[in-house]
């Protein structure tokens, strides 16, 4: 398999003058990480949940209404290009050092399509190396009475596509998410007047936004993890000890990425 295998070519792209809900509200309905942004016809750029996220929840924009806000102040250019003919290891390196949901792939000047984080799990859908031995662990964990500018917080700092929610006995109940940070305060902006935001957003707790029940495994491979974050897109998986009692860790996309700089030669 080659990464012209998993390019995708009909990416959801957008103008740069449209208004950013335009953008989230396609986000949500192709259940991507990220979409294609154009100029001219042009695509130069690339916008995601966490590119809205780092943004969105600041003191600069508490004043500003969602609806007001352009895909222009949000997008991120191109870091970098990739030809038809890039190795699998180099763009999972490109990807993990530039934070990136996807990369762009260039034959020439023609715009190919992206490749997505996502889809360069389907390079280890046969390993059978313990998903366990790759898990990151002592990541941070939130209840579900945690006030979600905590976990957006959390996440951003951590570089963390999503953070663990345990209730009162230590058990995991569930998940946060970028997605779900952002979704919560772009609510609360467009429904809750400016001079009451202040004291509001402390009320804003994680409970109202969390994702329940998510998957919770113990022991399976590299393999079946990584088809089962495809075939239910979901944003990782938890890793429990000792029957769910216990949080070993979680495995997203960045750690498979990681297995793959490890564990790949340059040459695919």
């Amino acid at each position: 398999m080659k990464l012209l295998d998993i390019l995708v070519k009909d990416v959801p792209t957008l103008n740069k003058n449209r208004p950013l809900l335009d953008a989230i509200e396609v986000l949500d309905k192709e259940k991507v990480d990220c979409i294609c942004v154009n100029d001219d016809g042009k695509p130069v750029g690339i916008i995601s949940y966490r590119d809205v996220l780092s943004k969105i929840g600041t003191q600069r924009l508490r004043a500003v209404a969602p609806e007001s806000l352009y895909i222009s102040g949000f997008m991120r250019s191109f870091p970098v290009v990739l030809s038809n003919d890039s190795s699998v290891r180099r763009t999972a390196k490109l990807m993990l050092e530039l934070s990136a949901p996807a990369l762009p792939v260039f034959y020439g000047e023609t715009f190919l399509g992206l490749v997505y984080k996502r889809e360069m799990l389907r390079f280890v859908k046969d390993s059978t190396v313990a998903a366990p031995s790759i898990v990151r662990k002592n990541v941070p964990i939130v209840k579900s009475h945690d006030r979600v500018i905590h976990a957006r917080k959390l996440l951003l700092d951590q570089n963390l596509s999503m953070i663990p929610v345990l209730n009162e006995d230590g058990r995991p109940v569930g998940i946060i998410t970028e997605r779900a940070v952002l979704k919560a305060l772009i609510e609360f902006h467009k429904y809750v007047p400016e001079k009451y935001q202040r004291a509001r957003i402390r009320q804003l707790t994680i409970s109202s936004s969390m994702v329940a029940n998510v998957p919770i495994l113990e022991e399976v491979s590299l393999g079946e993890v990584s088809e089962k974050i495809l075939k239910e897109n979901l944003p990782g998986i938890i890793f429990s000890e000792q029957s769910q009692n216990k949080i070993m860790g979680i495995l997203t996309p960045d750690e498979i990425l990681d297995y793959i700089v490890r564990s790949f030669p340059e040459e695919q």
